[in-house]
């Protein structure tokens, strides 16, 4: 199968998946997972840490001219930051599927994503367990209990009070995370269709071994200010409305 029709074909389960998923909450701003690399909206092209290191912040990977083949990002010396959007990492995967490939085989293998294939298989993972579930309170049970336990308390309201509205990989290169590990975290502008300044929005962010937090953003100018410290699997959420 080709990546076109695999990209088109993730499209179409996205598209079938958020009119069920959260069907019984009215929400400010829609379910959007990012169909495309190019739906991903990086509104600040670098970031600076507290030390100075500047920090390039991209939307697709970078592509070796050597090989033609997309920089594994988070084994790269480069200092930059990956956002990646879930339909992305779930066609990468599905084009790795097709090798015949056993499942150790495929765990550390380089995808067209810039992310390992573990990496992928990360965010799509949590994109599965998004469109079935029946609850916010229950998703963030089943996949961040440590993040659910805190949530009421950090945010001031339920889980339930907001909805999932998109779902990305955020990956620091080695050189990015050395950076970030010196001067602390870094935000990064993402612009998401449907946020305004008045949206009320949270983020549940998991590091590579699956551990959850909660991550205060802010909304400015239409895009939404996350802070980074790891990589990971990224779950923006905005503030149901009655």
């Amino acid at each position: 199968m080709n990546n076109k029709l695999v990209r088109n074909l993730a499209s179409a389960s996205v598209a079938a998946a958020i009119a069920v998923a959260m069907s019984s909450q009215v929400l400010a701003v829609e379910w959007y997972p990012s169909r495309t690399q190019s739906e991903v909206g990086v509104t600040q092209p670098s970031v600076s840490t507290s030390t100075g290191t500047s920090i390039t912040v991209s939307s697709k990977p970078s592509i070796d001219p050597a090989t033609g083949a997309a920089v594994q990002v988070e084994s790269s010396q480069d200092v930059i930051i990956q956002v990646t959007p879930v339909s992305a990492t779930l066609a990468a995967n599905a084009a790795l599927n097709a090798t015949g490939l056993s499942a150790q085989q495929l765990s550390g293998q380089a995808t067209s994503s810039g992310l390992s294939y573990a990496a992928n298989g990360q965010l799509n993972s949590l994109y599965q367990k998004v469109t079935e579930a029946e609850s916010v309170s229950g998703l963030l049970a089943a996949t961040a209990p440590a993040a659910a336990a805190a949530f009421e308390s950090t945010v001031g309201a339920s889980a339930d009070s907001y909805s999932p509205i998109a779902l990305y990989d955020i990956a620091a290169s080695l050189g990015a995370a050395n950076a970030i590990a010196q001067g602390g975290s870094v935000d990064v502008a993402i612009a998401v269709p449907g946020v305004t300044d008045g949206t009320q929005m949270v983020a549940i962010c998991w590091d590579r071994a699956g551990n959850s937090r909660i991550v205060p953003v802010r909304v400015s100018g239409g895009a939404v200010y996350l802070s980074v410290t790891t990589s990971g699997p990224v779950m923006l959420m905005a503030r149901a409305q009655a």
